[in-house]
């Protein structure tokens, strides 16, 4: 019975703040920003933030128990002038959070491609960047890239009604902060720096899968320390 009260009065919550909103026009437009490349370990990593993604009337739903979920998408792509642009690498990581008013914390997950973590906090300061920001995303295996191409990174973010656990997808499907999809956002060209001696021993890796030693050489690759390598901007 308590649960159901509880239940009622927070949808209940929803409708007045369905009443309240702010109309999307007069909304700040979110936008994805400050997209970096790098590398750690083997992977092409990403980071990237969200600007505008929280308006007063998402924050104000998730302190009353709303589960939010974002997701980005993130594309590697080489850059062809002479045709259409290849997609080498593609990631989607979705972000959601939700607030325990019983224990007073959020608590923020994030899935993906070799992408899996929880975190719990009590501050609404931390869960809003846990939420906006990426980190350290890998996009793809250092040894797609050749180091006589050039690749962009493209990033784009977007929340959607049908994420959202029953009731709330049926509530949000009138309220105008439900929904949102920002436009691509994309890097300057890159290119890998070829003299690189990580580099080297990939490729070296590469001609070698075939062998009787393959998994002996990839192990040998991933944990022999060889930290960061630098991607040049073009």
């Amino acid at each position: 019975m308590k649960s159901l009260n509880r239940t009622c009065l927070i949808i209940s919550a929803f409708f007045l703040l369905a009443t309240g909103s702010v109309s999307p026009a007069l909304a700040e437009s979110p936008d994805v920003v400050n997209i970096g490349v790098g590398t750690k370990g083997k992977f092409v990593v990403v980071n990237a933030r969200l600007i505008d993604g929280f308006t007063e009337t998402i924050k104000e739903a998730i302190e009353n128990g709303v589960p939010m979920g974002l997701t980005f998408e993130i594309e590697l792509r080489q850059d062809n002038t002479a045709w259409v642009d290849s997609l080498i690498s593609s990631n989607k990581i979705r972000h959601q959070v939700q607030y325990d008013s019983l224990k007073k914390i959020y608590r923020f997950s994030e899935s993906g491609k070799n992408v899996r973590r929880k975190k719990i906090t009590r501050k609404g300061s931390r869960y809003q960047q846990l939420m906006l920001t990426l980190q350290d995303i890998p996009i793809a295996p250092i040894y797609k890239l050749d180091p006589k191409e050039k690749y962009y990174v493209r990033v784009k973010a977007d929340l959607e009604t049908d994420r959202f656990w029953f009731p709330f997808n049926y509530i949000f499907f009138f309220v105008p902060f439900s929904e949102f999809e920002t436009s691509w956002a994309q890097t300057s060209p890159l290119a890998i720096d070829p003299n690189l001696e990580l580099l080297e021993r990939t490729k070296n890796t590469r001609k070698k899968r075939n062998s009787t030693y393959k998994n002996k050489n990839i192990q040998q690759l991933l944990h022999s320390g060889l930290g960061l390598y630098r991607i040049n901007i073009q």
